[in-house]
């Protein structure tokens, strides 16, 4: 029961812009729960899954044109590559350095708050970039953006949703780019901590529980992101902003 509430809670707070990381920490304080670490990183595994099934017809058009050497899909290829870099980097050299740094409750309730002041101001965004028009330097700013969701509070999806609309992508296309870009480190963070759980029933649990809650998640992002109103994940994340600054 405990491995299936703590996949519903990463497979709901992966894909809503309010910081899985985070959240984990915060449950597992308030609930007495045990983190563990490698089930979190597996758990990954299933919200990759969401997410491929949740686009496929983009990355089957993505597959499908760079078999056929399409110049415009291996351009946005590119892009996600570029994108991926900053974060692909971060966690490879630094992010338990980070982790180690930041671990206090109180800061991340700080992260969190700056969160909500980065989804609150991107209602305001009016971008009209499609995918196409995306410079390798706006990819890399999103990808910039992307590396410092390595802070716990601070949410994968939502700043690189922030930074996708701050450079100027429509939102439909700011959504896309966001959970294409997601892929990659979601797979390789699942994969890479694979050999360190214990597969039993309890795990798999956990797995259907991300899954689930996941493809909810999602689905509720992609609407709320389109129709300008991230602003209502703000005024929530002022409560585990709040109780982190209370927990120890």
């Amino acid at each position: 029961m405990k491995d299936f509430f703590l996949g519903v809670v990463q497979g709901l707070t992966e894909f809503l812009p309010v910081s899985s990381s985070g959240h984990l920490g915060l449950f597992s304080k308030l609930f007495g729960l045990q983190s563990n670490l490698s089930l979190f990183a597996f758990l990954h595994l299933a919200t990759f899954l969401v997410v491929l099934i949740f686009l496929w017809k983009d990355v089957w058009s993505i597959l499908y044109g760079m078999f056929k050497l399409d110049k415009e899909i291996w351009n946005l290829v590119f892009k996600l590559i570029v994108a991926t870099i900053p974060a692909g980097l971060v966690g490879l050299f630094f992010e338990k350095k980070i982790e180690n740094i930041f671990s206090s409750q109180w800061v991340i309730g700080i992260f969190f708050l700056i969160t909500a002041a980065f989804l609150w101001f991107s209602d305001a965004a009016s971008g009209r970039k499609s995918l196409n028009e995306l410079s390798f330097l706006d990819a890399l700013l999103i990808g910039l953006f992307q590396a410092v969701a390595v802070l716990p509070g601070i949410s994968r999806s939502g700043i690189t949703l922030v930074g996708a609309l701050l450079v100027g992508l429509n939102r439909a296309d700011a959504f896309k780019f966001s959970f294409l870009l997601s892929l990659p480190i979601t797979l390789a963070a699942g994969l890479f901590e694979l050999k360190d759980v214990v597969l039993n029933a309890a795990t798999f649990s956990g797995f259907g529980g991300a899954f689930v809650a996941g493809i909810v998640a999602l689905l509720v992002v992609k609407q709320l992101t389109i129709s300008a109103h991230l602003r209502y994940f703000s005024i929530y994340l002022i409560l585990p902003a709040i109780l982190s600054f209370f927990i120890r």
